[in-house]
């Protein structure tokens, strides 16, 4: 089936949608039912959904009316380039149109998908303490709300107020609008690159927890099936390429060539939001909850903070051979029951111990496993 037929257009426009519905639905009901609090990463889903819905119609109007899926009607003689470059009819106008509206809403939508990934990494990742993590989860966010802001105005009044050239001629086009060929290749290629920033920001903090080697792998996994998002944004951006090779060929199909971009501008948003709903899903189908990761993080963390007081980076000695393999076991899966903690020495009374001055007391709570360092 061809990304470019009506039957694919009218499928990926009823099942991405539906998608969405459905993930977004069960993420608030994993809210509920882990009792979270339902935050702004949640609630930027919401406008999400209705702009992919929005998006997802607007490809089944297209195919109903004929304006997409379908070879570009030519009134006049078709071997006559300037016939092809100056030609308008209902059919072409209402392809543009629809071109025009699903190219805002998508851009509003993306904005909220990766608002909303970041918002939700700074719900586990972020503490107190000032981290390059938090400098550049901000950072990213106001490129993004400016990325969002950018382009949407840029395609609004990319034909100078004179709003009838973008669904005119393509003479109209080129003579009365921006350069909208490069001004599209630009808003796909920034797109993709602001995926790939996003998708790979918390790699190194899920690293940082306390998990075993093969859950953190399983997490960072999770995180990253949003790189089938990304797949379809490199899809997308080949095609706008192709598009911008062909410039404004007469002999080029100009609308199956948009329905192409189209279909893989929806495959791309709809991925996206359903990539931004699976890391909560965990908690349902497995022991490790999102609560646990935020503890785990936020405890490592706190113990570095604690150390930073005391001028001595801790050194956490509790191993595997100091404790029995219950006591093991439990301190790998209930990560968030225990501490560790740090207190700096000057005859500081621990028991009928001292601790010796210019050193630091080690202890976790579970047991009574101490070091000196």
């Amino acid at each position: 089936m061809s990304d470019t037929s009506p039957s694919a257009v009218i499928a990926v426009g009823v099942v991405m949608p539906v998608l969405g519905i459905a993930t977004v639905g069960l993420r608030f009901y994993t809210r509920q039912k882990m009792r979270n609090q339902i935050l702004i990463d949640d609630w930027l889903l919401l406008p999400a959904l209705l702009f992919t819905i929005g998006m997802g119609a607007s490809l089944i109007a297209g195919v109903r009316l004929h304006a997409l899926g379908y070879h570009t009607p030519i009134t006049g003689n078709p071997d006559d380039p300037l016939v092809t470059l100056t030609q308008t009819n209902s059919a072409i106008t209402t392809t543009t149109q629809i071109e025009w509206a699903f190219q805002m809403i998508q851009i509003l939508a993306l904005g909220c998908v990766k608002l909303s990934f970041l918002f939700f990494y700074r719900r586990i990742f972020t503490t107190g303490i000032s981290t390059w993590f938090n400098k550049a989860t901000t950072g990213l966010i106001v490129i993004i709300l400016v990325w969002t802001g950018a382009f949407f105005f840029a395609l609004l009044f990319a034909c100078k107020g004179t709003w009838s050239a973008w669904w005119g001629s393509v003479m109209d086009l080129s003579t009365k609008c921006v350069q909208t060929l490069k001004l599209e290749l630009a808003l796909v290629t920034s797109d993709f690159v602001t995926d790939v920033l996003v998708m790979v920001l918390p790699i190194p903090m899920i690293w940082r927890l306390h998990m075993s080697t093969s859950r953190k792998i399983a997490v960072t996994g999770i995180f990253l099936l949003g790189a089938v998002a990304i797949a379809a944004s490199v899809v997308r951006m080949v095609q706008f390429v192709r598009v911008i090779q062909v410039g404004f060929d007469p002999h080029a199909d100009e609308d199956l060539s948009l329905t192409a971009n189209l279909y893989w501008s929806m495959v791309e948003s709809g991925l996206g939001l359903m990539a931004v709903c699976l890391p909560t899903f965990r908690a349902l189908f497995g022991q490790f909850s999102l609560d646990a990761m935020i503890q785990s993080f936020r405890s490592t963390f706190s113990l570095h903070s604690r150390a930073s007081q005391t001028g001595s980076r801790p050194r956490n000695t509790v191993s595997k051979t100091e404790l029995s393999g219950d006591s093991s076991e439990h301190l790998q899966q209930e990560h968030s029951t225990f501490e560790t903690y740090a207190i700096r020495g000057d005859k500081v009374e621990n028991g009928k111990r001292r601790v010796p001055d210019g050193k630091i007391l080690v202890q976790s709570s579970i047991g009574r496993v101490e070091d000196w360092a």
